[in-house]
């Protein structure tokens, strides 16, 4: 398989929301920012190297239906997380509070 333009382009944006995740990850709203920049990747990635070339979008049409989940559930989380401990930061998580 040979990658086009548009290949590298969605793979760059995939590294690009890891390298985010990996960097930024202080805030949850920066570690929903980067999942949603990866699943951008994945859906242009499947979209030009299958979508394109087969015609059939139903595995495009699923893997949008997960990523639109993926971010109400994140959002809802995250406003439910404010509301608990007053701010967003990773470290306020404590699993072991009493």
């Amino acid at each position: 398989m040979i990658m086009s333009g548009e290949m590298l382009l969605s793979a760059f944006i995939y590294i690009s929301g890891v390298v985010i995740l990996l960097f930024q990850w202080k805030h949850i709203l920066n570690i929903l920012l980067s999942f949603e920049v990866m699943m951008l990747g994945i859906i242009s990635f499947f979209l030009f190297s299958w979508g394109l070339y087969s015609g059939d979008y139903s595995l495009m049409m699923v893997i949008v239906v997960f990523g639109v989940c993926e971010a109400s559930l994140g959002l809802s989380l995250l406003v439910s997380m404010v509301r608990i401990h007053g701010n967003d930061y990773v470290k306020s998580l404590n699993v072991y509070k009493l």
